[in-house]
């Protein structure tokens, strides 16, 4: 999931910017959209930047998860996708779906990978969600990976 649109990067450093109006409405959105397609995950990790925690803070609330448990991953900051694909990688296996919300183009990279597709190129609050079946997540890649939904707000 990409975050919901942030303030403008004016006096503070970039990782402090948080959500503005427009971005807690666009999650909010999305986050009911994951909700009535029953897309509801066992593990929300986030980048450290304030505006991702904020994104995954809406989610974890309309999807009844308990924000004390999101998990912070530094790696998701702008980080391209083998950083995203290595905290994939090291993922217990009792998380059965797992929602990242990190930042663009990082994201949108991802899920083209995921997808074998360029169309992917997510707005604010968009999501990808994809299925798959593995019995680990450090092997996830070696199995197919159907996309199931594309949610935006």
């Amino acid at each position: 999931m990409r975050h919901g649109h942030a303030e403008t990067k004016e006096k503070q450093p970039d990782i402090e910017r948080n959500l503005d109006d427009e971005g807690r409405d666009e999650v909010q959105t999305t986050s009911e959209k994951l909700l009535k397609a029953g897309i509801n995950p066992s593990l929300i990790i986030s980048s450290n930047a304030n505006r991702a925690y904020q994104t995954a803070e809406i989610v974890a609330k309309t999807l009844g998860y308990n924000a004390k448990n999101i998990e912070i991953e530094n790696n998701v900051y702008y980080s391209g996708t083998e950083p995203l694909i290595d905290v994939l990688e090291n993922q217990d296996d009792k998380y059965q779906s797992i929602l990242i919300a990190g930042h663009n183009p990082s994201i949108s990279e991802l899920a083209n990978l995921l997808s074998k597709d360029n169309r992917h190129s997510l707005p604010t609050a968009g999501v990808v969600a994809f299925e798959l079946h593995a019995n680990s997540w450090d092997s996830f890649r070696e199995h197919e990976i159907k996309l199931v939904e594309q949610l935006n707000p």
